[in-house]
Order: structure tokens, then sequence, then C-alpha cells
């Protein structure tokens, strides 16, 4: 199953079977999360971490254990879902064009029109579209932050 565009650098065998244990946190806290998360530690194939305080990763020996794992703290890396925010679109800029625009990066799940309270009783779309993305952690980094659409652009913004 391919997820975007992983670079040839990527061993896919590993990276679909990784999960990230989120945030600054010791070697002791990652095991303790993945344990509550359903994941025995005969199941860890290897741990890492990417740099100095980066967040630990853990290598499962299939990527059938990794899958689906949802558990606070807990990221699957080769499956995830991130809610980016796109300005600046003027809002005769279809979500068809959003979704080629974003196309390289995974799949778009859903595009939602942002909106302003103008006045208590006036609410009115502000060019801002909300998107829910099914990405992997690797393509999730590549995402640009301004894409050009023709004579406009967009503003891509993310949590983290």
């Amino acid at each position: 199953m391919k997820y975007g565009n992983l670079s040839p650098y990527v061993d896919c065998n590993i990276y679909h079977k990784t999960l990230r244990a989120e945030g600054r946190i010791s070697w002791e806290e990652a095991l303790r999360r993945l344990n509550h998360a359903g994941i025995d530690t005969k199941d860890i194939e290897g741990m890492y971490q990417e740099g100095e305080n980066s967040p630990w990763n853990a290598v499962l020996f299939t990527k059938e254990q990794a899958y689906g794992v949802q558990a606070d703290g807990i990221k699957y890396l080769a499956k995830m879902v991130v809610d980016l925010r796109v300005h600046w679109l003027p809002l005769y800029i279809s979500d068809d064009i959003i979704k080629e625009a974003l196309s390289p990066f995974g799949k778009v799940l859903d595009i939602t029109r942002d909106k302003t309270v103008l006045d208590k009783d006036v609410v009115t779309f502000n060019g801002t579209r909300l998107v829910k993305l099914q990405t992997t952690e690797f393509d999730s980094r590549n995402i640009p932050h301004i894409v050009s659409l023709g004579q406009c652009g967009m503003l891509i913004t993310m949590k983290g």
C-alpha cells in the first residue's frame, strides 16, 4: 500500500511497522505508553530517536501490529490524519483544486469552509478551508507552506 511519495531512502518495510511515542519523554515513558496502547515489549524489534530530545520511535515485528494502534501520545507514522488550515483562498476556488494541490501529500478526506461572525446574527465564509488529510509522517513534513494556484496562492498551516 502506497501513501504519498515516500523517498527512495525510506525502507517502507520498516516505516510501515513504526509507531512514535510523541513528546520529549524518556525511553521508559515511551515503553509505558506503548504498553498502555497494547504493545508488549516482545513485539518491539527496535527503538530509536531521530535526535536529542526527539520523540521515541518503536519498530514492531509486523505492520499489522502497528496498523490501527490508537492511543494518546502514540502515532502510527505510515497512516495518520492531519488537520490543515488553508488560508488566502478566494471563495470561487473549488474544493477540487485544493484536493489536486494536496494530492502529492496524501488523500483529502474532508474540506469545509471556515466562517467568521460579522455580527451577532451574521455569519459569513472567510476564505479559509479546513482540510482533513490522510498522510504519512514523512509526507506531512513535506507539505509546503505556500502553494501557487495560478493568480492566487494558498497558505497552509497545521499544528506542530
